[in-house]
């Protein structure tokens, strides 16, 4: 069965999840509350554009959230792609196609 995701607040969803969440102990109070704190700040700010108070631009909020989830097992483990190996070529080779892309024009 598929889940179904209404359109919560970040504070909601958080909630939510808390109460889906398997594992979690006393000792996770901590993050709990601070997680609380920063879901409400999203909310608060995500309407003007991540904007706050002050006129700034709040970078730090969301990533700080997204860490304590983490810290709280509520996170999806992504595995990354591996990137793409080189083409096997000589070293004249690289250095041909390097100087043809960053070619000055006089």
């Amino acid at each position: 069965m598929a889940a179904r995701f209404e359109l919560l607040s970040v504070a909601d969803a958080f909630e939510r999840s808390l109460r889906n969440a398997p594992g979690l102990s006393a000792k996770d109070s901590a993050l709990v509350a601070a997680s609380r704190v920063l879901a409400k700040r999203i909310d608060l700010i995500a309407d003007d554009g991540f904007i706050d108070q002050n006129g700034k631009l709040d970078n730090v909020t969301v990533p700080t959230f997204l860490k304590y989830l983490q810290a709280l097992g509520m996170t999806v483990d992504v595995v990354q792609k591996a990137p793409a190996k080189a083409k096997s070529g000589s070293q004249t080779d690289m250095l041909a196609e390097f100087r043809r892309d960053h070619r000055q024009t006089i």
